[in-house]
């Protein structure tokens, strides 16, 4: 065989071994998601889910697991870069986390009970990993009856003992007749 043939099978194997790359490298992630080893960004899932709700008020619709670590936060100006709502729009509860054990749990939402406040947080404050899903609703905000106010109720998504309740931190961050967004934590 002449030199010609000999590179060009060398060649061919070369883009062989960098088309195989790339298709490990698009199912590697995606097995790892299916197999539980790599969880979701609990900030990209809710921007992501939260787009898609802004125009379908009074629709919920849950996240899939996301992963907190100690020190992550999610917060209203982080949620609200990709969508028509600014941060004091969103308002936020530790949901299924609000119970006496909420220490245990490690969440802690900042700013939920404060009237003057621009932009709620929630901060986990655990030592290892926590896997949570996130509930999010959007609609108007009507005070104690109608809009968003009867969709938390209608969800669920007040229940809890928490100071303060969604139902507060949304009356607190939300104006009156004003488009709002409320996320609630869920367990997995």
């Amino acid at each position: 065989m002449n030199q010609n043939g000999q590179a060009y099978s060398t060649f061919k194997l070369l883009i062989a071994a960098i088309v195989a790359m790339a298709i490990l490298a698009i199912l590697i992630p995606i097995i790892m998601q299916v197999m539980g080893l790599i969880k979701a960004n609990p900030t990209d899932e809710a921007k992501s889910l939260m787009s898609s709700l802004i125009d379908a008020p009074g629709s919920m619709r849950i996240t899939k697991e996301v992963s907190f670590g100690p020190g992550t936060d999610l917060s209203g100006s982080a949620l609200a870069e990709r969508v028509s709502v600014s941060k004091d729009q969103i308002c936020m509860s530790t949901g299924d986390f609000e119970t006496a054990a909420s220490d245990e749990a490690g969440f802690q939402c900042l700013n939920c009970g404060d009237s003057d406040a621009t932009q709620q947080r929630i901060i986990f404050n655990g030592s290892t990993e926590r896997v949570v899903k996130i509930a999010i609703v959007c609609n108007k905000w009507a005070g104690d009856s109608g809009g968003l106010a009867d969709d938390l109720e209608d969800y669920g998504l007040n229940d809890g003992d928490g100071d303060p309740t969604i139902e507060e931190s949304c009356g607190n961050i939300c104006s009156e007749g004003g488009k709002c967004c409320a996320l609630v934590l869920k367990r997995a």
